[in-house]
């Protein structure tokens, strides 16, 4: 009796860390999404350089973001699950984080194809 005491304990942190874990994402797996270059379509060289410089900096922030949010998931979930394992269930992920990031990292390339199109 007590091995299905254990073994259903173990399925249901294991089942948690799995369902919890889905939507955390390091900046290095996020994927750019696909945006318009029309924004940058009238914009002369300069301003479009003086955007990319913008949005590389604004998408470094933002994977800086995404990291340290999956990092502060990551060791609330173990906090959640060795201390009281329902709680695993409502902890946040950082997939708006992750959002924003991949707008950005859009925007840039949006950007750099103007450029690059333009033969600045």
């Amino acid at each position: 009796m007590n091995i299905k005491k254990y073994l259903a304990f173990g399925l249901a942190v294991s089942l948690t860390v799995v369902l919890s874990g889905c939507n955390n994402v390091t900046s290095n797996e996020v994927i750019a999404d696909s945006v318009s270059t029309y924004e940058f379509n009238n914009m002369t060289c300069s301003e479009i350089e003086s955007e990319i410089d913008h949005l590389q900096r604004a998408a470094s922030q933002a994977a800086g973001v995404v990291d340290k949010k999956k990092s502060s998931q990551q060791g609330k979930m173990t906090a959640a699950i060795l201390l009281f394992w329902p709680v695993a269930f409502i902890v946040d992920d950082n997939s708006l984080e992750a959002q924003k990031y991949a707008r950005l990292k859009g925007e840039y390339e949006a950007a750099l194809r103007v450029h690059r199109k333009k033969d600045c």
